[in-house]
């Protein structure tokens, strides 16, 4: 794609963690902020779609190819819209794809042809300009007349999607939808905390709490008996939007979810009550807190911090869960993130609408030399785009027997597609020091919020206060850096501007 920069007298346009587009600035402060995340991170996952349609075609695989499991949480994206626009980029190239084979099928014709009627080999030269100009179309539609015209900051609208030609796919796309938010999560193998990206921190603590706190005249108190969930709803209301650190820092949204591994959701009617339908994505909270107090193997209960910053280009998420047994109380948390889309999803930031005759010839000039190559492959690539739907109805159809046969059935969710977009390099120097920001405040409100609790219950600090000072010694260093590690082995992976998360070291070959 021609690298078109904005022109000089084109204001510039912001982007950083707290400002918003002028569309948002009169509607409530909260919702305006969540919407102003979300609509550009649809954007960008919308755009990459166009530009990218190997991305496209993971897209629809995931979310329109496997109804039987569930989705992965897609933090701050519209997974619909995203689908929307991936399956009319690829409902495009299999056009270019269809009229290309037809075209190279005429080719071999044509020298059958020219036996009988000399004259046809003029259509030799024909077909080749009318291929070419078929791979322009269809390069000029997906980045000029959609890109462009349709995804640029000021103009995208997640509600003008293109809805899907076939009924069947636009009522998938209506579930999916549905499905978006909940307080279940099913996840497949080990990795639980699907959809929230790489690991990033992870700490732990034991504390015995069945000794109480001194009174004023020296003696030891009793300590109050408190449950799991009593902690969990503390944590929680320490980093609510109204009264703890949401009030402060804006986007955050905090609350209970249940993991349960895929595997074991088949016989469980609570979770699952068709077997032939996807895991519900909300359950009753007397579920989640049932979870809470008797945690099992298979299905844990979490208190889920989603710290959004850069307009959903950064999300960094806090899981935290305590496990109380009488005389000991165990916490851990652990922070992932989700970071930057790749650099060349970020180039429609660049992009600006060009006159309608340099796009035609941009994409003329482009197409010279990818016409044979496209013509050439298109018949191989025509069969695949016919026998795509046909194969995933076919791994339905062999799920759906599987599950009906008795079968054990990973109902877990995979890779999301915000993870699918996922660059490895943090590209501003200000998001690497947000990333930092987010995961210590998040730990000192955490820390801070157990503190608080237990000294309201009368249950003695001297084991916590140990154990978090070793944890902050070891989290902050000389180099304002970040150390992934626990409380027995610090070192680990650094983030900070000393860090391989630093963004002026960008590897070799990296644009």
């Amino acid at each position: 794609m021609e690298n078109t920069l904005d022109p000089p007298d084109q204001p510039e346009r912001p982007i950083n963690g707290h400002e918003l587009p002028g569309d948002f600035l009169s509607k409530d402060t909260a919702t305006a902020r969540q919407e102003s995340t979300d609509r550009e991170a649809t954007r960008y996952l919308s755009a990459a779609t166009q530009r990218d349609l190997k991305y496209a075609k993971a897209v629809v695989d995931r979310v329109m190819h496997e109804p039987f499991r569930a989705l992965a949480p897609t933090f701050g994206a519209d997974v619909t819209v995203v689908t929307k626009w991936a399956l009319k980029a690829l409902r495009t190239r299999a056009l270019r794809d269809y009229i290309l084979a037809s075209i190279f099928v005429l080719i071999l014709c044509t020298p059958a042809l020219a036996f009988v009627w000399p004259q046809a080999l003029i259509l030799f030269p024909l077909m080749l300009i009318v291929a070419w100009l078929t791979v322009s179309w269809e390069y000029w539609e997906r980045i000029y007349h959609v890109v462009t015209q349709r995804m640029l900051r000021d103009r995208f609208d997640p509600e003008k999607a293109p809805p899907p030609p076939r009924e069947s796919d636009r009522q998938r796309l209506a579930e999916v939808a549905e499905r978006r938010d909940g307080n279940l999560v099913v996840f497949s193998g080990h990795s639980a905390f699907i959809g929230s990206g790489e690991i990033l921190y992870y700490q732990r603590i034991l504390l015995d709490v069945s000794r109480g706190k001194e009174a004023d005249d020296g003696t030891s108190m009793d300590p109050d008996q408190f449950t799991t969930q009593d902690l969990h709803k503390a944590i929680v209301q320490a980093f609510d939007n109204k009264t703890g650190l949401g009030e402060k820092l804006p986007n955050i949204r905090v609350y209970q979810r249940l993991f349960v591994n895929g595997l074991h959701v088949q016989n469980n009617g609570r979770l699952l009550p068709d077997p032939l339908q996807p895991p519900l994505t909300s359950i009753d909270d007397d579920l989640v807190i049932e979870a809470t107090l008797h945690p099992a193997p298979e299905a844990r209960t979490y208190v889920c911090v989603e710290m959004p910053g850069w307009h959903g280009q950064l999300v960094v998420t806090l899981f935290t869960r305590a496990v109380h047994t009488g005389d000991s109380l165990y916490i851990d948390w652990t922070f992932r993130v989700l970071p930057p889309l790749r650099r060349e999803f970020l180039e429609i930031d660049r992009l600006y609408e060009i006159p309608l005759h340099r796009q035609h010839r941009i994409s003329l000039l482009r197409s010279l030399r990818k016409t044979i190559p496209a013509l050439l492959r298109s018949p191989r690539e025509a069969v695949r785009t016919v026998r795509w739907p046909r194969a995933g109805l076919r791994n339905t159809s062999r799920q759906s027997h599987a599950i009906k046969m008795g079968y054990v059935f990973d109902y877990g969710a995979r890779k999301s597609v915000r993870e699918e977009a996922c660059g490895k390099f943090r590209h501003h120097y200000f998001l690497a020091q947000d990333e930092s920001m987010y995961v210590l405040l998040a730990q000192q409100t955490l820390t801070r919020a157990v503190e608080i609790f237990l000294k309201d219950h009368n249950v003695s600090l001297g084991q916590f206060t140990e154990q978090v000072k070793v944890i902050f010694d070891n989290s902050i260093n000389f180099d304002n850096s970040i150390k992934v590690g626990d409380i027995k082995n610090s070192a680990g992976v650094t983030i900070g501007h000393d860090s391989s998360s630093n963004v002026n070291d960008s590897p070799k070959g990296a644009e």
